[in-house]
């Protein structure tokens, strides 16, 4: 029962991302199709109020798998450096997989709201600074945290299964 609700958790966590990163592609794609002049490093755009929902929508997604796999995954903190060096392998997978999970986390909500934002506006045109494949890069890194999601989630799960197993040979052998 317990590797059935993994393997839904894991496919839960691997489409969202994988929907989340296809929303953050096709929001690059629509905001492409905006008008827009360039001179040099500025450019002006027209906002696209589709790359905009696109784009809010792909954060949002992003951010529920996250969740989602945060907590099917429980907790893998280490509060000193001696706790660390004792952990199981499996434990110890999961905690680097963990922080790379949050890392990519925040890199890619931040390039998705930040390739959002500037469509957000109902404005005829903006200048700034060029935001080229924020949108697409905040894409593909979804892609990228399904990958350590799934690994952080099953290096948890089996270190999980491996601490109780030592628990229960240890409670059962002193009986």
């Amino acid at each position: 029962m317990a590797r059935v609700e993994a393997a839904v958790i894991c496919l839960l966590v691997i489409a969202m991302d994988v929907a989340a990163g296809v929303l953050g592609i096709h929001a690059e794609k629509a905001q492409s199709q905006g008008r827009h002049l360039r001179i040099m490093f500025i450019e002006c755009r027209q906002p696209v109020r589709r790359a905009y929902e696109l784009g809010v929508a792909a954060a949002a997604v992003l951010a529920s798998s996250h969740a989602i796999a945060n907590i099917a995954g429980g907790c893998a903190c280490a509060c000193s450096g001696e706790k660390l060096r004792r952990w199981s392998p499996n434990r110890r997978m999961a905690f680097f997989a963990l922080v790379l999970t949050w890392m990519v986390l925040v890199v890619g909500l931040a390039l998705l709201v930040l390739g959002a934002l500037p469509n957000s506006k109902r404005k005829m045109a903006e200048c700034g600074v060029v935001r080229h494949r924020f949108l697409s890069i905040g894409g593909v890194l979804c892609f990228v945290h399904a990958l350590f999601c799934i690994v952080y989630y099953a290096s948890a799960n089996a270190a999980t299964r491996e601490e109780k197993g030592h628990a229960a040979r240890s409670t059962g052998a002193s009986v």
